[in-house]
């Protein structure tokens, strides 16, 4: 019985000098990293472990670019282009500064205005809203035929992030006043304010560009305006909007792409774009696509092509690195 119990004291030291030293070493390599930190010249990403040493992060979208670019000249094509590694902003462009009318891409800063004066308790998901006749709108979506007389901002901003549905879009617009728009044209650089006013401003559309589109979704994607979880909240609505994209550039089903369209015609012209973030994996591709003088169509047919470029690209590209990783 002594015997037995010494050896369970022996073993319990053991235990015990094992978990110091683990707790010690856990330590030790805690205050390391902090150190390296507050000291260290890499990235903050390496230190926290976010990013492993030797990612071969795609920095060169050279190929994609030129098969783009030969598919836009090759069928004549009205269309501007931006892409961009999230990780680490190495990005490909085809004439992504030109302005297009931006037709229903404006729902997303209207979105990110809403869901801030959420945040600030000037309204809530559960807030209901008067739904006016003047708000009622066939333009785009199914809203208008509702008998409700009024909606939560959350069902409001669902059907306007998923299906672009303009009576939403109408109502939420309301709650807004000049301090929210002046925060979008501050933050953004985007003059949101000037594609609802009326008479002589009207002649001269604010533009919207791919490039100013990335700005947009990276503050979504890294919540530079939002809290995390309402960031989360957009960009999951965003990711089952009711234009498949995924299907349109025939890409696998379980590869999530957030995503926002934009359909309309603006006088003589039709715009079609499309702008989100494709993950892949651990990549967090960023793209947007504008089309003009394409119907329905041409542009979903083209802007899936380019989409799936996108993907491959991207797919290919990492599978080489990765093997590279693997044997280096």
């Amino acid at each position: 019985m002594i015997i037995r119990l010494k050896w369970v004291v022996a073993v319990q030291a053991v235990i015990i000098v094992v978990l110091v030293a683990v707790t010690a070493n856990y330590y030790l390599e805690k205050n390391k990293i902090e150190k390296a930190r507050n000291n260290g010249l890499l990235s903050q990403r390496i230190y926290s472990g976010l990013l492993e040493p030797k990612s071969f992060l795609i920095v060169s979208f050279a190929g994609l670019k030129e098969n783009i670019q030969s598919y836009i000249i090759k069928n004549k094509l009205n269309a501007s282009v931006y892409v961009e590694n999230f990780r680490n902003g190495a990005y490909m462009g085809i004439n992504e500064r030109n302005g297009f009318f931006p037709a229903s891409l404006i729902k997303l800063p209207v979105a990110i205005l809403i869901t801030k004066k959420i945040e600030n308790g000037e309204l809530s998901f559960d807030t209901m809203l008067e739904i006016k006749d003047s708000d009622r709108t066939n333009s785009f979506g199914e809203l208008y035929k509702t008998e409700e007389k009024q909606l939560p901002v959350g069902v409001l901003l669902e059907k306007m992030m998923k299906e672009s549905d303009n009576t939403a879009f109408k109502i939420l617009l309301r709650q807004l006043d000049v301090d929210d728009f002046q925060l979008i044209l501050d933050y953004y650089n985007i003059d949101v304010n000037a594609d609802f006013q009326d008479g002589e401003a009207a002649k001269h559309q604010n533009l919207l560009s791919p490039k100013a589109m990335s700005t947009l979704f990276s503050s979504l994607y890294f919540s530079t305006v939002l809290e995390p979880e309402n960031s989360e909240h957009l960009l999951s609505l965003l990711s089952d909007s009711a234009f498949d994209v995924g299907k349109a550039a025939n890409i696998p089903s379980d590869v999530t792409i957030a995503h926002k369209f934009g359909d309309t015609h603006y006088g003589d012209f039709r715009y079609f774009h499309d702008c989100g973030i494709i993950y892949i994996n651990e990549s967090r591709v960023f793209y947007c696509i504008m089309t003009k003088e394409l119907d329905e169509k041409q542009a979903t047919e083209a802007i899936g092509r380019i989409v799936n470029e996108i993907y491959t690209y991207v797919k290919n590209t990492r599978a080489r690195f990765d093997d590279y990783k693997d044997n280096s």
